[in-house]
């Protein structure tokens, strides 16, 4: 049967690189254009698979996550049984923080696990940022929760004292706080780390060149991982609430050793609500100056913005750079965006992949847009 020679356009680095196949005619199968998962070198939030790192990470985020929420089910069930029988409030208000915990790390548990679905055209850059809006519900709960102990702890002060058990309610706290402890070594320090891949796109060069090797496998390999230090924002979250369970607890257990010695001084567990709950809500600034400059398409703090555009321009061929935006979709997950002006003189394939290089390695971006001009 006659073989006919048949181009086949495939993107290699963001190019497009016309290859021809030799084919039989009526074999010959052109992937569609319009499908977005059809082509495996695209962007890297269009695709499930990018990288297998994350969605390790993702899994092992999921599994800490759930373990979390069981610890804390069993602590509830007996804080709330213990306050009442004690007649705490100071008890009964590390049951309500962890409750909220529950809920925000139901929330965020949820979040982890849609963040792993693939991009799709509505929905271009995926759903990482889902990550930030659960984290986001995990503070507000926190302050929900902490605004009504507040309230309570403020009419049983103005209020009638009732007696409170202060033996019952020192080890209540004692068992919280090794319940925290327990999990603060279970969880580890995995909320300090994350793992990410770069990938560029180009736009509107006017300038090629050729070479015998594209050098692709060996970008390929130091591809490799990014290692971040931004960590997984709903670990840290959960982080969070267990460093500001652990300091209540410590608090309690300071309120009940007091209550045990002078049984009279009721106000001491109102004014430990009262403190502690001041402090979870300080916990929660830095996590909402953080969620804030995320929602807010800030540049990322860890990413000083005029070095790296000395950086670019120093690039050999680079002339001039205009229009660099650089913002997150989630924690770990930089996008970086610019037009720069290369020298006709160059090649424009090797200022890109240098312009790329430099971000992905230095600057741990793992998605850059570059339009040529």
């Amino acid at each position: 049967m006659a073989e006919e020679e048949v181009p086949i356009l495939r993107t290699e680095h963001s190019l497009d690189v016309l290859i021809p196949v030799i084919a039989k005619k009526r074999n010959v199968s052109i992937p569609n254009p319009l499908d977005v998962n059809c082509c495996r070198s695209g962007c890297p939030f269009s695709r499930l698979e990018h990288s297998n790192l994350e969605s390790l990470t993702r899994s092992k985020s999921a599994m800490k996550l759930g373990g979390l929420i069981l610890f804390y089910v069993i602590a509830i069930i007996v804080e709330i049984i213990g306050g009442l029988r004690a007649n705490s409030l100071s008890v009964l208000t590390d049951a309500a923080h962890l409750l909220s915990d529950v809920a925000g790390f139901s929330v965020s548990l949820f979040a982890v696990w849609v963040s792993g679905w693939a991009a799709t055209p509505q929905h271009s850059f995926g759903f990482n940022r889902l990550e930030v809006i659960g984290a986001l519900v995990s503070v507000q709960l926190i302050w929900l929760i902490s605004g009504f102990l507040i309230y309570e702890a403020a009419n049983r002060i103005l209020g009638h004292k009732t007696k409170v058990n202060g033996l019952l309610m020192f080890a209540i706290a004692a068992f919280g706080f090794l319940l925290n402890l327990v999990m603060v070594m279970w969880l580890g320090h995995s909320h300090s780390h994350s793992h990410s891949h770069s990938h560029s796109h180009s736009h509107g060069h006017s300038h090629s060149c050729h070479h015998d090797h594209l050098d692709h496998d060996a970008d390929h390999e130091e591809e490799g991982h990014s290692h971040s230090s931004s960590s997984n924002i709903n670990l840290q979250g959960a982080y969070l609430h267990l460093i500001s369970d652990m300091i209540q607890s410590v608090g309690v257990m300071v309120a009940g050793a007091v209550l045990w010695l002078k049984p009279n001084w009721v106000v001491v567990d109102l004014i430990c609500t009262l403190v502690f709950s001041v402090l979870a809500l300080a916990t929660t600034v830095p996590m909402l100056r953080h969620i804030g400059g995320i929602l807010m398409e800030g540049t990322p703090k860890e990413i000083n913005i005029e070095r790296l555009e000395h950086d670019i321009k120093n690039i050999k061929g680079v002339l001039a750079l205009h229009d660099l935006h650089i913002w997150s979709i989630s924690v770990g997950k930089v996008v970086l965006c610019c037009h720069v002006v290369v020298d006709h003189g160059v090649c424009v394939r090797d200022t890109i992949s240098k312009i790329r290089n430099l971000c992905e390695k230095r600057y741990n971006i793992v998605h850059t847009t570059i339009q040529v001009e």
